[in-house]
Parts: C-alpha cells; sequence; structure tokens
C-alpha cells in the first residue's frame, strides 16, 4: 500500500488509538528515491533516519578500508588480493596497483587506506610493517617504516589504521605494540598514545583511526571483556579525551566521519554518534538498508548525505536522512 502526502500541515497528528513507531514509506520517484520514514504516536511524529541504497559496484575479497578524497574519488584496499583499487565517483574501476610481496608496488595484507588531504594515498601495508604513499596516479612515492629502529618508542609494528591530518601529520595503528603513532611532516615519530598504563586513554586493540572536524583523533578499539568496545577520542597531541559507544559498541572496525557524526562499522550492524555528545543518532543492522543486504560491515566513508558502506564483496552507496 502506497501513502501519499500533499501537504503536511503541522506536525501534530491525531489518531483514533495510539499507534507507536508505525512505519510509513514515502517515495518520490524525483530523488531517487529517498524514502522518509515517520515515527506516530499518538499525538506527533518524528523522522525515522533512513538508508536507502542507490547502487553497489566492486568484486573484492574482504577488503578492509575505504576512503573518497574531496572530489569524489574512491580509494580501496583488497586485503584478499593485495590491492589498491581506485574507482571514479559513478562507480567504475580506473586503476589498480599491488600484487603480493614486498617491493615498492606490492602488499601484503594491506589493511587501511586514507586518501582524504586529495594529494596523496597512504595505505597500511599490515604484514609489511610499512605505510605506502602514492599519488594520486598510483605511483609510489615513499616509504615509511619504522621496524629497523633502535629506538623502541619511535616504533610501530603491524599498521591496522592509517588517517593523515590537515597539517600533514600521520595517524598510525600500531598493532604489535598497542598504540598510536603520529608520525611529523618530516617523517619523523612525534609521540605515542594509547599504550598500556595511560588509565582511560589506554587501548586494547586499536583497528581504524580517523581525525575529526576539531583536529581530534578518534579511534576504534575492540576492548575487553569487562568495557566492551568504543571508539576512544583523544586530542592531536595524544591527550585522551572521552570515549563514544561505551556499553553499544562490541567489536568495532572501521570508521568514516563528517563535521557532525561519526559511523561505526560493529561485524553486521553500523552505528552512527553525534560527534560533539556522542549520543546515538541512528542504528543499522545488515538487512536495515533499503535495497541492499549486507552481510559485514567492514569500512564505511561519509561524503555530504551518501554514505558509502564497504562490505566484504562490495561498496553499497547509500543515501541518508540525518
Amino acid at each position: 500500500m502506497m501513502l501519499t502526502f500533499s501537504k503536511i500541515k503541522s506536525s501534530r497528528v491525531t489518531f483514533g488509538e495510539k499507534f507507536d513507531k508505525i512505519l510509513y514509506s514515502l517515495v518520490h520517484r524525483s530523488i531517487n528515491p529517498l524514502i522518509l520514514a515517520f515515527s506516530f504516536t499518538l499525538t506527533s511524529f518524528q523522522i525515522l533516519p533512513v538508508l536507502v541504497a542507490e547502487f553497489s559496484f566492486g568484486n573484492f575479497r574482504n577488503p578492509k578500508g575505504i576512503s573518497i578524497d574531496p572530489s569524489g574519488i574512491i580509494y580501496v584496499v583488497d586485503t584478499g588480493r593485495n590491492l589498491l583499487v581506485r574507482f571514479n565517483p559513478s562507480g567504475d574501476s580506473t586503476g589498480e596497483v599491488g600484487g603480493y610481496g614486498w617491493g615498492d608496488f606490492q602488499f601484503d595484507q594491506p589493511y587501511d587506506v586514507c586518501a582524504t588531504n586529495g594529494i596523496e594515498i597512504y595505505v597500511a601495508d599490515y604484514n609489511n610493517n610499512r605505510i605506502e604513499r602514492f599519488d594520486r596516479t598510483l605511483a609510489n612515492v615513499a616509504t615509511l617504516s619504522t621496524i629497523n629502529s633502535s629506538d623502541d618508542s619511535k616504533q610501530f609494528g603491524y599498521p591496522s589504521g592509517v588517517a593523515v591530518s590537515r597539517l600533514g601529520d600521520l595517524f598510525i595503528c600500531d598493532d604489535e605494540d598497542i598504540r598510536i603513532v603520529k608520525v611529523n611532516t618530516f617523517s619523523t615519530v612525534e609521540r605515542t598514545f594509547g599504550a598500556y598504563g595511560e588509565g582511560s586513554g589506554s587501548l586494547t586493540m586499536p583497528r581504524q583511526v580517523a581525525i575529526g572536524p576539531h583536529d581530534e583523533v578518534f579511534v576504534s578499539d575492540k576492548g575487553s571483556a569487562e568495557r566492551g568496545g568504543r571508539i576512544a577520542v583523544y586530542d592531536n597531541f595524544g591527550n585522551y579525551v572521552r570515549s563514544i559507544g561505551v556499553g553499544i559498541l562490541h567489536d568495532p572496525t572501521g570508521i568514516g566521519l563528517d563535521e557532525n557524526k561519526i559511523g561505526v562499522c560493529d561485524s553486521d550492524t553500523l552505528y552512527f554518534f553525534n560527534l560533539d555528545d556522542g549520543n546515538l543518532i541512528a542504528k543499522f543492522s545488515n538487512k536495515d538498508i533499503l535495497g541492499a543486504t549486507i552481510n559485514h560491515f567492514n569500512d564505511i566513508s561519509i561524503s555530504g548525505d551518501r554514505v558509502y558502506v564497504l562490505t566484504d564483496k562490495n561498496i553499497v552507496i547509500a543515501k541518508a536522512n540525518f
């Protein structure tokens, strides 16, 4: 049954009996289609958060990371195939680089990618203990590795996540030493944080890292059996600030954010939290994205009102109403 409204004059709706959270879908073909969901009570209604799948593309083997540059170019690390793959905004593949190995154009289990500065693409090459840097043509520019450093405090082992700040500093999830490593623009390890013994800021299993609009550092942390999963938040100097999703998250992995919210992949559930107060905005199971069924949420990027969901096989682009 299709329910349509020619005009909504008031936000107050009266029914003969209480309908708590009855979902109506209004399909407007002119917006591809965007479905607006309304939650009705006895005297009022509110718009519910909805994700509507627009299209999907890609054919991956357990990919772990996705990133979108400011021009809309999409980069994915196809972990199972040891590839960095590039797509245009329409979903057409425009290049790839990689293959198994330890050379300049090879990977051994790439875990994450960051292309947010629009100039360079950084890849966390997990088993090769390094960060690889590429330009927009997918030419290898540089390699960052500290595995042979004699100073343990300046090392990172297995990088599971990488992010670049607006100032050009790199933040790396060190899966070996269970901490975050900050590398400055001179390719020097400036500081580490989140290690054991740092109180509430101590990480248990950091998976990914992202930089917020105010230079805060967001880290997905699997947590422990006692504490559970969370997003640990630090300032740009590595001082612990707060946690998001405590008591809600279980096994957070991929994260993506915009100026207002952060999306968190937690196995077969996708969460969105407000960046300012950490409150839960929306929760979607793997069957709740309209027009798509997803086995597993691996990673996420957000651009405008589009949410780019990296599954275990492809990319699903969905339109959000929140």
